[in-house]
């Protein structure tokens, strides 16, 4: 998480109050009403035909009885449990009119399956769908503690509480609120909150984190089963958020994410993620909106900023079209996190494939979709693309700079390699392959970068900043060969037309 969070935001303005709820994932399937056959086609043929009358008339002077019931059930016509004259005559009726009562069956439709996260790729530590449990340790010093008095019980109500549009705090009133509108219910975390007082005082732990970790968790042993931290079974806790207080040295004590290395188990689990830093607990958004920050590490992402003091200014996603939580800690994620953590179909990503294709965008902060313009091979979205997205004002976008909103396009390269520490995204911002001049390849660029959203009659083309393939030197020089229009905002759809 970088410092001067709010670095890029240059002005000021009077928050907007308010507040919309995204519309949740539901898992429960879905049912529909589908035609199973005809009343009067008793050989189950797909018509009521001469063929069913004679069947019909045998049955009824016993020359050839019916004994299957589903026939028995098809030849009565007027449904009143009896098969007689009168069910002959209605199905004769039907013949001659050509009118047939349908019947139907209510089945269950498939849930749409999820893609395969393609983050998984750099072997996260934190799954990124499904049931996920988070375990939280509030940790004081003898010289250096949380002076907001809050229990054990109020913080974990504060961090992992459900979604509430009501809250002040709104969309930051919990981790687990957030989350669960940023993926559309496709991720559910929850979590549990301890608290304990070191041995030693702060300074004594500085290089020393996994020890730190290991005294904590030694300490809490008898307290938590451990084990109910690893959602996927593998024998690795999937992260432990360890929360210092505010007061911690910030040169120390930075909020930051990374891995543990001592290798020691408790309950049949080793911790694999660690998420550590300062932060008050008194500015309850910006405690929740680190640790959310750093979960999204915890499950894959890098930052899209490289946090640089130089005159050309900030090394990330500027503009009010770039707020996005991995790179300013606040707002929603946006389309391309969202597709790395797995949290579309394959339908809900509106893949162009050439020609001229007209697509209907929907705000992602309401439903799952998004549009790719892929370079070459999509390679499971490991590669070179760009992202068209709609972002509103609205669930984790309350934010004044979104009170307009509109079309957004990040140009994204993903292409994993292996790293310092494993496989990577080889242009993450603190990798071997990204180049400090900023002038080259990164994982994410924002097209037309300052300018702000893309309304109703842009034409974005070569013609527009950044909207460019990178050349063999790394440079966005190539013409993409595309022209992006967007059309008209009808019932909160944009129309999006792709063509070459």
């Amino acid at each position: 998480m970088k410092q001067g969070i709010f670095r890029k935001l240059i002005g000021a303005a009077a928050a907007c109050t308010m507040a919309a709820a995204a519309v949740p994932f539901s898992a429960s399937a879905a049912t529909e009403q589908v035609l199973v056959g005809y009343r009067g086609d008793i050989n189950f043929d797909g018509a009521v035909s001469v063929t069913d009358a004679v069947i019909l008339a045998h049955h009824l002077n016993l020359t050839a009885p019916m004994t299957d019931a589903a026939s028995a059930d098809r030849a009565d016509m007027d449904r009143n449990g009896a098969i007689n004259a009168i069910d002959l005559t209605l199905l004769k009726r039907a013949m001659y009119n050509q009118v047939f009562e349908g019947i139907y069956e209510e089945v269950e439709i498939p849930e749409a399956q999820l893609m395969e996260a393609p983050i998984k790729a750099v072997r996260p530590s934190v799954p990124s769908v499904g049931d996920v449990k988070i375990l939280m340790v509030t940790v004081n010093f003898p010289d250096c503690s949380f002076t907001e008095g809050y229990t054990d019980e109020q913080v974990q109500d504060m961090m992992f509480g459900p979604s509430d549009p009501a809250s002040p705090l709104y969309p930051m009133e919990s981790i687990s609120g957030y989350f669960s509108r940023a993926s559309y219910g496709r991720l559910n975390m929850t979590g549990e909150v301890y608290s304990y007082t070191s041995s030693n005082s702060i300074d004594s732990y500085v290089g020393r984190t996994d020890d730190l970790v290991d005294e904590v968790l030694a300490a809490l042993d008898d307290r938590i089963d451990y084990s109910q931290f690893d959602a996927d079974g593998n024998g690795t806790m999937d992260t432990m958020l360890l929360a210092l207080p505010g007061s911690a040295s910030t040169d120390d004590w930075w909020p930051c994410n990374g891995g543990y290395y001592n290798n020691r188990y408790f309950d049949g689990v080793v911790l694999g993620n660690l998420c550590v830093g300062g932060w008050a607990l008194s500015d309850v958004t910006g405690f929740i909106s680190t640790w959310v920050h750093e979960l999204g590490h915890g499950m894959g992402l890098p930052d899209y900023y490289k946090y640089v003091n130089t005159e050309d200014g900030y090394y990330g996603l500027n503009g009010d079209a770039g707020l996005e939580m991995m790179d300013d800690a606040f707002g929603d994620m946006s389309a391309f996190s969202k597709l790395m953590l797995g949290w579309y179909t394959t339908d809900e990503v509106m893949l162009y494939n050439g020609g001229t294709q007209t697509y209907t965008l929907q705000s992602s902060q309401q439903a799952p979709n998004c549009i790719v313009i892929p370079r070459y091979d999509i390679n499971g979205y490991l590669s070179e693309y760009f992202i068209v997205e709609y972002a509103t004002y609205e669930g984790n976008n309350i934010h004044w700079l979104f009170a307009n909103g509109g079309i957004r396009i990040l140009h994204c390269q993903a292409e994993i390699v292996e790293g310092y520490w494993g496989p990577e995204l080889k242009y993450n911002n603190y990798g071997m392959y990204y180049d400090d001049s900023n002038q080259k390849q990164r994982v994410l660029r924002l097209v037309n970068e300052g300018n702000g959203f893309f309304g109703s009659g842009a034409v974005i083309n070569s013609g527009t900043a950044g909207f460019a393939w990178y050349d063999d030197n790394g440079y966005q020089t190539v013409d993409p060969g595309v022209t992006v229009s967007v059309g008209q905002l009808t019932d909160g759809s944009y129309t999006i037309t792709i063509s070459q």
